[in-house]
């Protein structure tokens, strides 16, 4: 449980801090592609963190499709802790479509999974605190329902702001396995909270693809591979507890160094599609 609470305390630092003051630009304006979005595309290995703003890392998503995308000329406005208010609002992690512009031409989005606290709100209550009580599990679905309008919003600002690009939604990496037998969820939460989890993640991801697909863009990773979770072994993690492990080359509850390529690639295949 200590390790769990270590993690949780990391990953609220990366993924889950509260907006406060205007952000500066975290990248140039006028790149042909912009990364935009939260820490599962901001965030990278420890060690490769650049101390400013956004908590971007130098291996992160964005950077890792750009390198892809040779001769493209390249910006990263995704910050860790972003939700959707982000995109449009001056806070301390946006607006973010001011590093968009007509010369756009490739655009990447991951947000959603903050707002309202939606997903730091369940490994707080459910994963960490064993507290998923009919009432938790309620106010968490219906944080979902409200997400789609904002998601809405936000794509039509996107589109606005870049006309011209074509833009690829990505979804969020499976954080845990159908079932917890022989995972640390097993002991600390049970069958009953994955279950709710995945159909929690597996309801975001679907509202993130609604959204996408009323907005006329491509979404990716609607549905995560299987076996790739936080109990998946060595070399197998998409998602790391801990981040520490051997070649998660990540942050806590964040993707890993795998997983980071493997959802770049998606998006690079599907912007040259």
């Amino acid at each position: 449980m200590s390790i769990l609470l270590c993690a949780l305390t990391l990953a609220l630092s990366f993924g889950w801090a509260a907006p406060a003051a205007a952000m500066p630009d975290p990248g140039p304006r006028g790149a042909e592609y912009v990364s935009l979005g939260d820490s599962f595309v901001a965030s990278g290995s420890m060690s490769t963190a650049t101390g400013e703003a956004c908590g971007q890392a130098t291996d992160n998503v964005g950077r890792l499709v750009a390198q892809r995308m040779r001769g493209v000329s390249f910006a990263d406005w995704a910050c860790g802790g972003a939700d959707t208010a982000d995109f449009t609002e001056v806070t301390d992690k946006g607006p973010q479509i001011r590093g968009l512009s007509e010369k756009t031409k490739y655009v990447s989005i991951s947000i959603g999974g903050n707002d309202e606290n939606l997903f730091g709100g369940v490994v707080q209550d459910c994963l960490v605190g064993a507290l998923c009580t009919e009432q938790h599990t309620r106010a968490a679905l219906d944080k979902l329902d409200r997400l789609g309008p904002k998601l809405d919003r936000v794509y039509a600002a996107v589109r606005e702001s870049a006309p011209n690009a074509k833009v690829v939604v990505l979804g969020y990496l499976r954080l845990l396995p159908d079932t917890p037998a022989g995972c640390f969820a097993d002991v600390v939460t049970g069958p009953s909270v994955v279950r709710f989890a995945n159909r929690l993640q597996a309801g975001l991801n679907g509202t993130i693809a609604e959204a996408a697909e009323r907005a006329g863009f491509t979404m990716v990773n609607q549905e995560p591979p299987a076996g790739r979770s936080m109990c998946a072994p060595d070399g197998r993690r998409y998602v790391s507890l801990t981040g520490v492990g051997p070649r998660d080359a990540g942050v806590p509850i964040h993707p890993t160094l795998a997983g980071r390529k493997y959802t770049a690639r998606l998006i690079a295949d599907a912007l040259a599609a």
